[in-house]
């Protein structure tokens, strides 16, 4: 189950450093995207009709961020790993 009190605590970290003008906002605001992956987990929807359409939106919202940061890290990181990985 969703923890809906956490869910508006983190929201509310990531809407205060969303602007990441500080290298500190900047890991506050991916420590509050991976945060905010822990705290809605694996949902399924049921869980989701049972909670507020607002709360819905900041799932989903945490959810798109969560994936942008996942596409980053392997676009990124993808080809240094695959060449480590020939190596051996």
């Amino acid at each position: 189950m969703i923890d809906i009190e956490e869910l508006h605590k983190t929201w509310n970290t990531i809407l205060k450093n969303h602007e990441r003008k500080t290298d500190a906002q900047a890991s506050r605001y991916l420590d509050a995207i991976q945060h905010g992956k822990a705290v809605i987990g694996d949902y399924n929807y049921n869980e989701l009709l049972s909670i507020d359409i607002e709360d819905v939106k900041i799932v989903k919202a945490i959810e798109d961020l969560y994936q942008k940061i996942v596409e980053a890290q392997e676009k990124a990181f993808g080809p240094i790993v695959k060449q480590a990985l020939k190596k051996d």
